[in-house]
């Protein structure tokens, strides 16, 4: 008998219940640690829903008279399962709307690994492409008047950033990726598709739980504010909020390390899928004679130390632009507070 198919339901089970569950667990949690007589009123509230005795065998007799007694279960799991993606979303889809955001730059990626000879190689060719596809265009044009207006692109011969392609380190990341997106439709049951497939899946875990711990440090300060009103022991209240947002802080802090690494890992298998499986004349630098060869080592190194002169990180934390508010300001009191600026003193 092939168990695989139980268990992978059980699996997809286990991962579709955890994340709700974990998200009700600490909302409960945060709720009765932070204000505990919010969280009081809230279960008398809770219990003023729950029906009478006399209300709950009426129902039992009308669902055995039509049946309904038997799709109890079924109806209850729905409801439990209805109410836990609720959560789940309410959480996790939450935090991925409140700042910071996690961004990052696939290109810079490339950069920190520029002593790869994999990169070194399709920088190369695809510098040489564009130098050929240069020189191609120069012989193809129509008259000698032509000719020699494409061939003002190239005054002086010697000098090596005219006669080849620019190329930045995006193309790079565009050529590793066109290779893995052909090797996912070409060898989508090879081993290296299935690593970078794996590693792809290991970084939604810290995201999610990165942006779950952002909702809830947010619910913990909403938490705190409303306890504070009705508290006689404010001190308390306090210390227990800071201690609350230390410990989500920290979690969320070791999440957004995680995250890093798991995207460096994922970038890091797109490399190796594209050196495995390769797109046709990507990769020729065995081709080059040895002046092409020295000549595009200079130009390559020339253009990594430009690139790393930016000094930037190929991760961010973007926030919200307070452009879009200073304007929105503007346009609700930009005239007034012109006026008061001329008249000021």
């Amino acid at each position: 008998m092939d168990f695989s198919g139980l268990v992978k339901g059980v699996q997809d089970f286990w991962d579709f219940i955890w994340p709700p569950i974990l998200c009700l667990v600490a909302l409960v949690g945060i709720t009765s640690y932070i204000a505990p007589l919010t969280f009081s009123k809230m279960l008398s509230k809770l219990t003023n829903f729950r029906p009478t005795d006399q209300r709950q065998i009426q129902f039992v007799k009308v669902s055995k008279r039509f049946g309904f007694d038997k799709l109890l279960p079924i109806i209850c799991a729905f409801l439990l399962i209805f109410v836990l993606d609720v959560v789940r979303n309410i959480v996790v889809m939450g935090g991925q709307a409140i700042p910071p955001v996690i961004s990052y730059t696939p290109s810079a990626l490339v950069l920190k690994d520029n002593s790869d000879s994999m990169i070194q190689c399709l920088w190369k060719t695809r510098s040489e492409s564009i130098h050929l596809q240069q020189e191609a265009t120069i012989k193809a044009a129509a008259s000698p008047q032509e000719v020699e207006r494409l061939s003002r692109k190239d005054p002086d011969p010697t000098h090596l950033d005219t006669r080849y392609g620019f190329v930045n380190f995006e193309d790079i990341t565009q050529l590793i990726n066109a290779a893995v997106a052909d090797a996912e439709v070409q060898h989508k049951d090879s081993e290296p598709v299935k690593s970078l497939h794996y590693a792809e899946g290991n970084t939604s875990t810290p995201h999610m739980v990165f942006c779950g711990l952002k909702f809830l440090f947010l619910y913990t300060l909403i938490l705190s504010f409303i306890e504070l009103r009705r508290s006689t022991t404010r001190p308390r209240v306090m210390l227990r909020t800071f201690i609350m947002l230390g410990v989500i802080f920290a979690g969320m802090f070791f999440y957004f390390l995680r995250y890093l690494r798991a995207t460096e890992n994922v970038e890091d298998m797109k490399r190796y899928v594209a050196q495995t499986y390769p797109i046709n004349g990507s990769m020729h630098c065995d081709a080059f004679d040895d002046q092409t060869s020295m000549d595009l080592d200079s130009l390559y190194e020339k253009a990594v130390s430009h690139e790393q002169s930016r000094h930037e990180r190929w991760w961010s934390l973007q926030f919200p632009d307070t452009k879009i508010f200073t304007w929105s300001w503007e346009q609700l009191t930009g005239p007034r507070a012109e006026l008061d600026r001329q008249h000021g003193p």
